[in-house]
């Protein structure tokens, strides 16, 4: 049985671990650079929860130089061309740090063609680490202001319960947080996020089918890019014949297992909708799909690797959870 892989963030928050563990047993994340890694990631790999799927190790080194570089870059100029641009640049040889036209950029240029660049594929790789590794601090840094607001938010509200005598803040186990405060996983540039890491994905491609997010507007992405995405009802998934499953038992392994016969058989038909709670995870799927052939579309360029493991499943499955507030 393989895990299911989180996607497009490399960073997971409490939150969505919490959410993601009431679902899963393990999850496969991406991460560009393993060397790199947040203690709150280092105790989830080390809990056996996070499977960390990293660039191959020349990669790695190469990934290191150019961030060594841009955050030099960053303390010398304090602002610049912005993380977009070096994101979206395609000009062979440009480096849009420095595309001001000036004599040094052009002896610079001039140095990178003697020396040789490398092929398109290897930078547009680069690039696409870098920025996930921007964004994945970024996300960090928003997680932690976000349970600062929360914290004080709290004890506000829990001074007011003692002024007024009445319970002010809601109990743990809310399966959002507050209104007003954001989801830790930033949704800015998601469709360069997503493309970034289905650059990845391709690099280095785990076998699994199931993708899982916790985030609504992924689903929605997906869905204008793939306008057959189809959400797969509860009672539907419940019916797909699992020779090791016990009944009305809540299983993750149960659960995985549907999903992987789900990502390999046809798919059921649509039949009535049927809502359950709240907290229950929403599954999708792209019918006819497969995991390598979506990731090479949103990838927009990039190069589906050799088939393997990942590519003899029929469709893509796509999680949604809700997150969760941790105790």
């Amino acid at each position: 049985m393989t895990k299911p892989i989180y996607f497009p963030h490399t960073y997971i928050s409490p939150a969505t671990a919490a959410a993601i563990r009431s679902v899963f047993t393990a999850v496969a994340g991406y991460r560009p650079g393993a060397g790199r890694r947040t203690p709150d990631l280092q105790e989830l790999a080390e809990a056996g929860f996070l499977e960390i799927v990293a660039l191959a190790p020349d990669d790695e080194e190469r990934l290191d130089r150019v961030l060594q570089e841009f955050e030099r870059w960053g303390r010398m100029l304090q602002g610049g061309a912005g993380l977009l641009s070096v994101f979206s640049s395609n000009r062979p040889g440009s480096d849009p740090l420095t595309a001001d036209g000036t004599a040094a950029q052009i002896a610079s240029e001039i140095r990178r063609r003697a020396a040789g660049a490398p092929p398109a594929a290897q930078e547009a790789l680069m690039r696409s680490a870098a920025f996930l590794q921007l964004a994945h601090e970024a996300d960090r840094q928003r997680c932690e202001v976000s349970a600062e607001l929360q914290r004080c938010a709290r004890v506000h509200a829990e001074l007011l319960d003692a002024l007024a005598g009445e319970d002010a803040w809601p109990r743990p186990g809310a399966v959002a947080p507050p209104d007003g405060f954001p989801a830790p996983e930033g949704n800015s540039l998601l469709e360069q996020r997503v493309r970034a890491w289905a650059r990845l994905f391709l690099q280095r491609p785990c076998a699994g089918p199931v993708f899982v997010t916790s985030s609504p507007e992924v689903v929605d992405l997906l869905a204008q890019k793939f306008p057959s995405l189809r959400r797969i009802n509860r009672s539907a998934l419940e019916r797909t014949a699992c020779p090791s499953a016990v009944p009305g038992s809540p299983d993750a392994g149960d659960f995985m297992t549907r999903l992987e016969m789900l990502a390999s058989r046809p798919l059921p038909d649509a039949g009535p909708s049927d809502e359950g709670a709240d907290d229950d995870p929403l599954v999708y799927a792209v019918p006819d799909v497969s995991p390598l052939r979506l990731f090479t579309c949103l990838a927009e360029g990039g190069e589906a690797p050799e088939a393997g493991a990942a590519a003899t499943w029929r469709h893509t499955v796509v999680v949604e959870v809700p997150r969760r507030t941790p105790p």
